[in-house]
């Protein structure tokens, strides 16, 4: 017998030393809650019973609660949310469950990990429909589970409805018909400290809670949806709110703050109320609220929620799981039911019959749940208060109730321009007439009067072109309809890539008509077209990879005093900036390398007048560039300069470079034609030496460092090209009025040497010598000539 004791003993110690030595290695889950009294019993309880439940299961965690309250911390409860935001904000990994007002759910969502990967089927089922859907749910995402709900019921003085012989009201025009009767009777006996309907339209949020019963409370039938503000029935609804408050409430009563309507409650003092109630049945009846028609109904959500900080590891995440089935499993629900009112969002559970011994099931059957509007904004405590102060105006004011719900919609409606209003029918005539226009100016180009724009371009160049400029069009389909990361993309890229399809046939034209021949002019001259098409194929390519890998953003503003719209956001941090630079600086070189070469060629005479056109065109969009930068700097909140601005802007670029390539260069052509009708042409003329013995001179004479530049200055005052094939003369020739019967004054200029200046009659006669020379040589020539033909 004292053997079988001691080995009883040693095998209890040894079974307890295991334990403790699992405890010391159990992963630890911390717990974060928040209560406005010294003792919360439900959240202790709540603690202690998962430990016994691990320890029992072997599920080696341990559950640790942080609870902040007025006596262990100095932020206020009342700035609970805005501190979890904060410590999560920071990534902080001290806590793993945390305990939120539901109304919160939207706020920490980017926070958050999707609980239903977690937790197990069977929770998932009971948790992914009705009530939990409502306020769980953000998109796809189970961003948090309710671990215990509340509603808002309706208070019935329950003394005074006896006394008159009457019963709850099931319709607020009932409730205006009970009120005026007792309110009549009760002030004929000097009860005028009677509280008939406080609805808690404070400077609360509650207000909003209030708002929401009365517009589900007019919503078609029971299965419909919330209304939307702008609707008849929500118009219906605020109209009500002020009848009740003009027939039978008052400012003062509409205004009671939740405090003092709390006392004047337990005070038996209120005749009618909605609450998030204490349990009163001996003093009230407590009934759903009022509806537009019997049968009609609405109670506002209210309770605390779980979510799971996605900032902890893999290991972390599980075992949270697992804490969370348990806070939601069926007996702990029944429990925090039957021991603390903490009402659970499982419809079944009210068919329990234990709960329904403790309360009343069938009041809770037929309270119809709405949620507050908490994921309209990221900040539900902005949305809150611009909704509140939108309303006011309507109950305590004179402003109409169309225009008090419109203004209350734009609060996070988001605004665009719809393509069938008449801003959208403009945008849509005015781009419509620009593209027929350019695309129609190819009819001109082509005509057989105009050959001189095929100097210029071939006729794919120039399809090449105009379709170019139309593509840059299509920018402002973007700002018809929501907007959408497609058309971010168009944004981004097609208007790029269309100005660039603008400007490579003209550097193609530039690096064909170079000075000096090489072997680079020929090649782009030989295979112009398909490096041209190439490239434009090469940008939509490289920016179509980047869209599908990494597309854009879209960031909404919202305004104060305004409408809220949309606009397109590249995140630094996204891949798709890094590409979008990349091509931007690589694509940037463009634009120099045709300065550069408008600089070089614009003394040819051959080609004058398209080279002048170029550069119009570079100081035009140079301009466009800068002017777009600093706009783009500026961060305007006003959705209608956002969009007209940027659409004006396409517009005019589109515009004005169609103007300068197709009739500025008209114009220089047209004024050639009118220079030749007085039968003089005076030429102005450079001296100019074959360009290989001037850049010879000048290489000699200065260091490599500056070749570079003196060469360019060479090609600049350079009026020949050598790289002119018999074709293109002949092109020229056929373009330009035939001068062999017009008297033409030459006036030569040009820049004197060093030797010229000082021996002026030096050079002159040197000059002359050798045109004495040249005139002997021509002449003994063609003396030979006659003698041979002889």
């Amino acid at each position: 017998m004292k053997n079988s004791i001691i080995i009883t003993l040693c095998l209890y110690l040894i079974d307890l030393s295991y334990f403790e030595f699992l405890r010391s290695y159990a992963i630890k889950i911390n717990f974060l809650t928040s209560t406005n009294s010294i003792v919360d019993k439900h959240q202790e309880g709540l603690v202690n019973d998962f430990n016994i439940y691990s320890k029992e299961n072997h599920l080696n965690i341990t559950l640790e609660r942080t609870c902040l309250s007025p006596q262990n911390v100095s932020v206020k409860v009342s700035n609970y949310a805005s501190f979890l935001e904060l410590i999560l904000k920071k990534k902080n990994t001290n806590y793993d469950l945390i305990l939120i007002d539901n109304i919160y759910t939207n706020l920490y969502s980017n926070y958050v990990v999707d609980i239903s990967k977690y937790i197990s089927n069977d929770t998932l089922e009971h948790y992914s429909s009705g009530i939990s859907k409502q306020i769980g749910y953000i998109e796809d995402k189970l961003v948090s589970v309710p671990l215990y709900i509340d509603g808002e019921v309706f208070y019935s003085n329950r003394k005074l409805l006896d006394k008159y012989d009457e019963k709850p009201p099931e319709t607020w025009d009932e409730l205006i018909r009970i009120a005026s009767k007792i309110k009549e009777n009760e002030s004929e006996k000097g009860n005028d400290d009677l509280i008939i309907f406080a609805p808690n339209f404070a400077d609360t949020e509650l207000t909003l809670c209030t708002a929401s019963n009365f517009f589900y409370s007019f919503r078609d039938t029971v299965e419909s949806d919330m209304p939307s503000y702008t609707s008849k029935n929500c118009v219906r609804a605020l109209e009500k709110i002020k009848e009740i408050k003009e027939k039978v409430s008052s400012d003062e009563e509409y205004r009671c703050i939740d405090t003092e309507l709390f006392r004047s409650l337990f005070q038996g003092n209120v005749l009618f109320t909605m609450f998030f109630g204490p349990s009163l049945e001996d003093q009230y009846y407590i009934t759903p609220i009022p509806g537009e028609r019997p049968g009609l109904s609405a109670s506002c959500i209210g309770g605390q929620s779980i979510i799971l900080n996605k900032y902890i590891s893999e290991e972390r995440r599980i075992a949270s799981g697992k804490v969370i089935d348990f806070f939601l499993s069926w007996e702990i629900q029944k429990k925090n039911i039957i021991n603390h009112r903490k009402y659970s969002s499982i419809p079944e559970i009210y068919e329990d019959e234990e709960v329904c011994r403790s309360i009343d099931c069938e009041l809770l059957k037929k309270l119809q749940f709405i949620a507050r509007p908490t994921n309209l904004l990221p900040n539900y405590n902005q949305y809150s208060f611009k909704f509140r102060n939108i309303i006011f105006d309507f109950i305590y004011k004179n402003a109409k109730a169309s225009e008090t719900l419109q203004k209350i919609e734009d609060i996070a409606a988001i605004s665009f321009i719809s393509p069938s209003s008449s801003l959208g029918v403009v945008v849509i005539t005015i781009n419509g007439l620009l593209f027929i226009l350019i695309l129609s100016t190819l009819v001109i180009v082509f005509h057989k009067k105009n050959q001189f724009y095929l100097k210029f371009y071939d006729k794919s160049s120039w399809c090449l072109s105009l379709f170019c400029l139309c593509i840059i069009l299509v920018y402002n389909c973007s700002f018809l309809g929501p907007l959408t990361t497609f058309k971010c993309y168009l944004f981004q890229y097609f208007t790029f890539i269309g100005l660039l399809g603008l400007f490579y046939p003209i550097l193609m034209f530039e690096i064909i008509n170079f000075p000096s021949p090489n072997k680079f002019s020929e090649f782009v001259k030989r295979y112009h077209l398909q490096l041209n098409f190439g490239l434009i194929i090469m940008d939509l390519s490289y920016s179509a990879l980047a869209y599908s890998l990494f597309p854009s953003k879209i960031k909404s503003v919202y305004v104060d005093d305004g409408k809220n719209f949309q606009k397109c956001f590249l995140d630094k941090t996204n891949p798709q900036y890094i590409l979008f630079i990349i091509m931007v600086v690589s694509k940037v070189l463009v634009f120099p390398s045709m300065a550069v070469l408008s600089f070089i060629e614009y003394n040819l005479l051959n080609i004058k007048n398209e080279i002048k056109t170029i550069t119009i065109l570079l100081y035009f969009n140079l301009l466009y560039i800068i002017f777009f930068i600093i706009i783009s700097s500026f961060h305007f909140e006003q959705f209608y300069f956002h969009s007209i601005s940027k659409i004006v802007i396409i517009d005019i670029i589109v515009f004005i470079n169609y103007l300068c390539i197709i009739w500025v260069r008209m114009y220089y052509e047209k004024g050639i034609k009118d220079d030749n009708s007085y039968g003089v042409k005076i030429v102005k003329k450079k001296h100019s030496r074959p360009l290989n013995n001037m850049e010879g001179r000048s290489l000699d004479g200065h260091s490599r460092s500056k070749s570079l530049a003196i060469k360019i200055i060479n090609y600049h005052y350079y009026n020949t090209s050598l790289n002119t094939s018999k074709k293109d003369d002949s092109l020229n020739k056929s373009n330009t009025i035939t001068q062999s019967s017009i008297p033409e004054i030459n006036l030569y200029t040009g820049i004197m040497t060093k030797s010229q200046s000082e021996c002026p009659m030096q050079s002159n006669q040197s000059e002359q010598s050798e045109q004495s020379e040249q005139s002997e040589q021509s002449e003994h020539t063609g003396k030979q000539n006659n003698n041979n033909n002889n």
